[in-house]
């Protein structure tokens, strides 16, 4: 059946009456209003802004703290840098979609985004790997310069892992750009997304749980 997204009233309460025989149109709008809540209002999200130092030649000077610029300053430094990202998943939390707001030039290495999906069960930081996951790479997934003299200022870029259904996967090494995937045990759990950058100032990261358009009833 097709799950609606947008606002569902529930039957006019005259005809729900306990004890009351509840049939036809009011059926169908509470099992629609049921639908919805167990596939499309119980999803998650996060929203995480990176602070690093900033750079235009208008003002001729480092600036640190609020973005007030479109453009990230890409160090040397930004090699092998991992960040952990904590991710409050739901008993809904099946596939999730992230979105990463970048800069990337070619410094120290070729720029590449790695993600990865672990528990926080023992750890927070060296959690079990639930999911290997993906990995962006430049420049078939990833927009970069290449400035050969000092460290470059690019624009922001964006990257997206897409929203394919995908099934449990089996690699044990990252692979493509993908969702990552939740197993069935972990969902509701409290999950730390690690993301390696080689050669790329992260300054935003967006996590989604993926919508199901259609279920099987």
């Amino acid at each position: 059946m097709l799950i609606p997204s947008a606002f569902r009233k529930l039957p006019n309460e005259k005809g729900c009456y306990n004890g009351q025989v509840v049939m036809g149109s009011n059926v169908a709008q509470m099992a629609s209003a049921l639908a919805q809540l167990s596939h499309c209002k119980f999803l998650g999200e996060a929203h995480y802004q990176i602070s690093h130092s900033t750079y235009s030649t208008d003002w001729g000077a480092e600036q640190y703290g609020a973005r007030l610029h479109t453009a990230t300053r890409v160090l040397k430094g930004y090699s092998g840098q991992d960040y952990h990202f904590l991710y409050q998943s739901t008993a809904l939390s099946e596939r999730l979609a992230i979105i990463l707001v970048y800069g990337a030039d070619y410094l120290a290495s070729t720029p590449s985004i790695t993600i990865e999906l672990r528990d926080t069960a023992s750890n927070s930081y060296s959690g079990t790997v639930l999911d290997y996951g993906i990995r962006f790479t430049a420049p078939q997934h990833l927009e970069s310069v290449n400035v050969p003299f000092g460290d470059a200022m690019p624009p922001d870029s964006w990257a997206f892992s897409g929203t394919r259904k995908i099934d449990a996967p089996s690699n044990t090494t990252p692979e493509g750009p993908r969702p990552l995937y939740v197993p069935s045990a972990n969902r509701g759990d409290l999950l730390n997304i690690k993301i390696t950058v080689s050669s790329v100032s992260l300054t935003a990261v967006h996590i989604y749980d993926l919508y199901e358009l259609e279920v099987t009833p």
